[in-house]
């Protein structure tokens, strides 16, 4: 962490220590609540800090969440020596982006009950399959498996242990990364302060995702007129095969 970062965090514990000691708050800030999401993007990182009334063997923990919505998984097998997708499970309310870290492994700060409660851990979602698919309780299983398999793949997932430093007992500090394909959106931020796996304070904040430039134009129009875009998009599709096919016929 660079100087600036330094000054600016002491000088916000400075502001805010009387306040903490008296009311056993945490207080967190983000060094930006907007990303702006541009044809040429390739990622943010996110500086999450803050100060809190600490003791000796207290535990920051993390979880920012993205959207929820429909995310499919997918089964490919080798039909005539090509791979194909021959099954698909939809799950109605998976998180499109989660992020969760912690100042050390979550399973000593938390038992397992807790954490299922609590949904902390990539695996204690409570992420449900879509109505009218009907696999067996071991299959199922598989198939929860292959989501977190995908998600941590398509780095929209991650758990980063031991990756939120503490200071003192008063400062903390922790980084969030976004990849290139990361949703749009609200994401959810909260901070989460324990102290012998009870949970003494907490704090919550806001990241805006949204996309700008010409790459917001193109979502706005496929979102708000689907079908002319759809219709658009064959056109194009079509008229680009034709004047190749055409350039290839003079050649």
């Amino acid at each position: 962490m660079n100087s600036i970062s330094q000054i600016i965090i002491y000088l916000f514990v400075f502001t805010f220590s009387a306040e903490l000691r008296a009311q056993n708050q945490i207080v967190a800030d983000l060094s930006q609540d907007n990303v702006e999401i541009s044809t040429d993007f390739l990622g943010a990182k996110i500086l999450l800090f803050g100060a809190y009334d600490g003791k000796k063997g207290d535990d920051i923990i993390v979880v920012v969440t993205g959207p929820k919505g429909l995310v499919t998984v997918q089964k490919k097998e080798k039909v005539l020596g090509v791979w194909v997708n021959t099954q698909k499970v939809n799950y109605i309310n998976a998180p499109k982006y989660l992020n969760i870290s912690s100042n050390r492994d979550i399973n000593k700060i938390l038992n397992q009950k807790t954490r299922k409660i609590s949904e902390i851990g990539l695996n204690n979602l409570n992420v449900r399959i879509q109505p009218g698919i009907n696999i067996s309780r071991d299959n199922e299983k598989n198939w929860r498996k292959a989501l977190t398999r995908n998600m941590l793949k398509s780095k929209l997932w991650s758990l980063n242990e031991n990756s939120v430093a503490l200071n003192k007992d008063a400062l903390f500090r922790s980084y969030l990364t976004l990849p290139s394909n990361v949703p749009t959106g609200i994401f959810n931020v909260k901070i989460l302060h324990y102290r012998n796996s009870k949970l003494i304070s907490k704090e919550k904040s806001t990241i805006n995702v949204l996309k700008s430039g010409i790459s917001a134009e193109i979502y706005n129009i496929a979102q708000n007129y689907s079908t002319l875009y759809g219709i658009f998009a064959v056109f194009l599709a079509v008229l680009i095969g034709w004047t190749t096919n055409l350039i290839f016929r003079k050649l």
